[in-house]
């Protein structure tokens, strides 16, 4: 005779809508390829364990896994062009914009690294989900950054002979180093991650070296010569010679005397 907990979990596959049971296939995914446990490729079998529902549920609304990473790949696009409006569209400072598109970037690696790092991993093996992935990450990107080095390029701030494939070689090695440094584990500290972006793209696009904000400022001694020279600093007299005055250091090497 059927258990009572069995009529609970039938009960609860007849009343969870469509919308509902697709909702928490995704969030299982998320949750599985997020988890630091998970060793190995991602199986239907193991995915719809974590769920309430049985393992051909996954088939009605989703034809395999890539169709599914796909999914996944649809609602992180929007916050991937949203990344754009901070630098790629900016007039601003050229090296803030690109520490704020940096960070926007860090941001959303944050939350969904780990994920596009999977899907990239699948697209090896899908062409459409592959293509897909490139548009999300490096081609809508490098489009956005041409458009960008051409206003720039035009008031003299880009030197004139970038080659125009430039930015897609930009947008390419930057989603790399994020799916390297924030989609994998264990994942990088962000602040790093966001400073190494804005010296990559700076240095890249406008020939300059921003000021790293996590360093402090170099103080360059004066030297005071308002009065006289304190004992110390005094040189010491030698058999009726002055001895010059040795530098900072010098003494910490034995010198040889000439016989």
């Amino acid at each position: 005779m059927p258990r009572a907990s069995e009529f609970a979990r039938v009960a609860r596959r007849r009343r969870r809508q469509p919308v509902e049971a697709e909702r928490e296939i995704l969030r299982a995914a998320t949750e599985m390829i997020g988890s630091a446990e998970t060793n190995g490729p991602i199986t239907v079998a193991a995915l719809m364990a974590r769920t309430g529902l049985g393992r051909s549920a996954f088939y009605a609304y989703f034809r395999d896994l890539p169709d599914l990473l796909r999914r996944l790949l649809h609602e992180i696009e929007g916050e991937l062009s949203a990344t754009s409006s901070a630098w790629f569209d900016g007039n601003g400072d050229p090296a803030e914009d690109c520490r704020r598109s940096a960070q926007t970037l860090v941001d959303v690696y944050q939350r969904h690294g780990l994920i596009l790092s999977a899907i990239a991993d699948a697209a090896a093996a899908d062409p459409d989900l592959a293509a897909r992935y490139q548009q999300a990450t490096v081609d809508g990107f490098a489009a956005a950054v041409a458009e960008r080095v051409d206003r720039e390029r035009t008031r003299g701030a880009v030197p004139g002979d970038q080659h125009p494939q430039s930015p897609r070689a930009l947008m390419a090695m930057t989603d790399t180093y994020l799916r390297e440094t924030l989609g994998r584990h264990p994942r990088a500290d962000p602040a790093v991650v966001v400073r190494t972006l804005t010296l990559v793209w700076s240095q890249a696009l406008y020939g300059r070296t921003p000021a790293d904000p996590a360093e402090p400022p170099t103080r360059t001694a004066t030297p005071d010569n308002s009065g006289p020279a304190a004992p110390d600093d005094v040189p010491a007299a030698r058999d009726g010679r002055i001895e010059a005055a040795r530098p900072v250091g010098a003494g910490l090497i034995p010198r040889r005397r000439n016989s």
